[in-house]
């Protein structure tokens, strides 16, 4: 009976014991899991940090260039930044990243600010212009379009009188020919005709009525009227007839002063610029040829440009026409002005459309306060002595 006992009692011992080993046995197999588990999750938790750590070392570095390092439970997670690198190391995860902050994608990869200043440079300096301004030429012509003819084959050809002048042709037998143009307000020039082609002459007081006179010479102070025409006239702009060459101031393309003035006025980019530059030149070069003043009618003389210029001498007369040749051909309408200076003096200037001004009505320089007088003769032989547009008075008669 008792043998049975111990017998259930080993058993059940056995039992137990078989029990303890089995439980041991589990206990065994899952702490593995457990730690493999807590490994994972100490590893996510040092990637975590690692990364908040590293985008911390790259805005250190941005701003400061500075070195940072952090710990992590799990492991060592160091960030460096160095010339725009980062590099990071996690021990405990196992993980490596390198990161350059110079590229535009990435987790971190903001680009490095250029701190390095611009070197300052001096504004360049505006070189002066090289601009040629070539030769403005305007030719009159004859088209025929408008023409009255006279009994001795003379003609006067009124096809542009919106341009400012008319064309007139003498073919009669006298040799001493003039032509008269009544004009708006009385003036009446007078016009030396001595060849047989067609001479521009200037239409210069406006709008209205001209009565044009063919006069031959019979002898003496006596002129018969070969021929006579009335023209009603409307200018297409007031300045149009100083833009062109005409019978006291002829000049082409090839004329030695027209060339001259585009070589000269080279740079001058505004008005006043080509004014001066020719103004100051012919007052500089030019002298007063007081023998022939002494021995030119006044009636009769035509200035001849190129021999004018080849002298860099004439009178008053040559002054003005090679003056306004000049102007005219940069652009710059200009009057050959005809009348008497200082009361009782004959005598010849010029005056000068500019823009915005208009007509400059004898006077050239202007100082800030008050213009000069824009007399090419006067300055040329007296200098500052001559100053007339204090000293005396100008009395216009005619406007070439």
């Amino acid at each position: 009976m008792q043998a049975k006992r111990l017998s259930r009692v080993l058993a059940l011992l056995l039992v137990l014991c078989m029990m303890v080993l089995t439980f041991t046995a589990c206990d065994d197999k899952e702490e593995p899991t457990l730690e493999t588990t807590a490994k994972s999750d100490l590893t996510t938790e040092s990637q975590s940090k690692d990364s908040d750590e590293t985008t911390t070392g790259e805005d250190a570095s941005e701003s400061t260039g500075s070195y940072t390092s952090g710990k992590s439970d799990g492991g060592k997670s160091t960030t460096k930044s160095s010339g725009g690198k980062s590099t990071t190391k996690s021990s405990g995860g196992g993980t490596k990243t390198t990161k350059k902050s110079g590229g535009g994608s990435g987790s971190g990869g903001q680009q490095q600010p250029n701190t390095t200043q611009p070197k300052q440079t001096a504004a360049p300096t505006k070189p002066k212009s090289n601009t040629y301004y070539a030769p403005q030429v305007i030719y009159n012509s004859a088209p025929g379009t408008l023409v009255q003819t006279f009994s001795d084959g003379s003609a006067i050809d009124y096809s542009n009188t919106a341009s400012g002048y008319v064309m007139v042709k003498y073919a009669g037998p006298h040799s001493n020919v003039r032509v008269q143009i009544t004009a708006p307000g009385g003036s009446k020039p007078l016009y030396p005709i001595f060849s047989r082609d067609w001479e521009a002459l200037p239409l210069t007081n406006g709008n209205g009525t001209y009565s044009i006179a063919l006069l031959a010479n019979d002898g003496g102070t006596s002129y018969t009227v070969a021929g006579k025409l009335d023209v009603p006239v409307t200018l297409s702009y007031s300045t149009v007839a100083f833009y062109r060459p005409n019978i006291f101031c002829n000049y082409s393309g090839g004329t030695a002063c027209v060339t001259y003035a585009a070589e000269l006025t080279r740079g001058c980019d505004t008005e006043m610029a080509k004014i001066e530059a020719i103004y100051n030149y012919v007052v500089n070069n030019f002298r007063y040829d007081y023998g022939k003043a002494s021995s030119v009618s006044s009636s009769a003389y035509v200035p001849n440009l190129n021999s004018i210029w080849s002298s860099k001498s004439g009178i008053c007369f040559d002054y003005a026409s090679t003056m306004a040749a000049m102007l005219r051909t940069q652009g710059l309408p200009t009057k050959v002005c005809v009348g008497y200076a200082n009361g009782n003096t004959y005598h010849a200037w010029i005056s000068v459309y500019v823009t915005g001004s208009g007509w400059v009505n004898g006077i050239i320089q202007f100082n800030g306060n008050t213009w000069k007088l824009m007399d090419p003769t006067f300055a040329s032989t007296g200098g500052n002595k001559y100053d007339w547009s204090t000293r005396g008075s100008y009395s216009v008669m005619y406007y070439y």
